[in-house]
């Protein structure tokens, strides 16, 4: 009876050891959103919407989302498991901000980049999307800052 209890109890941890590696992130983003604007600056008020923090347990090849409260918007990204490690990032507005939120150099809905070094740095803009060869300039949000570590 003990030998039952004992190869049950086994088994259990077993399953448990295993299951806790599957949640295991891949890696680390330590994230900055600098938010203060030339009019916030012209005010003399600074740093009213700039947030920063920790996400600890993202994957490979999915969506790992950051939510900024103070500015209203989610950061979304995902990792290429390369040797280069290609990072897609999104920026998606709130419901204070415009139907036009959010955007980055360009007008562009996405910003592709390789991480050839662990800090990433991306502008986020409020305004409209370019079209073909249309230059467009959009309202600058803020500057968003992605740190990458553990890298595997």
């Amino acid at each position: 009876m003990s030998l039952r209890l004992l190869l049950s109890l086994v088994i259990v941890a077993i399953g448990l050891l295993l299951s806790l590696d599957a949640f295991a992130g891949d890696y680390t983003v330590s994230y900055a959103f600098d938010g203060t604007t030339r009019a916030d600056v012209a005010r003399g008020v600074m740093g009213a919407s700039n947030e920063e923090g920790i996400a600890k347990d993202c994957q490979y090849e999915r969506r790992c989302t950051i939510a900024l409260a103070k500015s209203d918007l989610t950061i979304s990204f995902s990792v290429k498991r390369s040797a280069y490690h290609d990072v897609v990032v999104f920026a998606d507005g709130g419901r204070s901000r415009s139907a036009d939120c959010c955007y980055f150099s360009g007008g562009d809905r996405r910003a592709e980049k390789r991480l050839a070094e662990p800090l990433l740095r991306l502008w986020i803009y409020e305004g409209q999307a370019r079209k073909r060869n249309e230059y467009v300039e959009n309202i600058p949000l803020g500057l968003l800052y992605l740190q990458f570590s553990d890298l595997k």
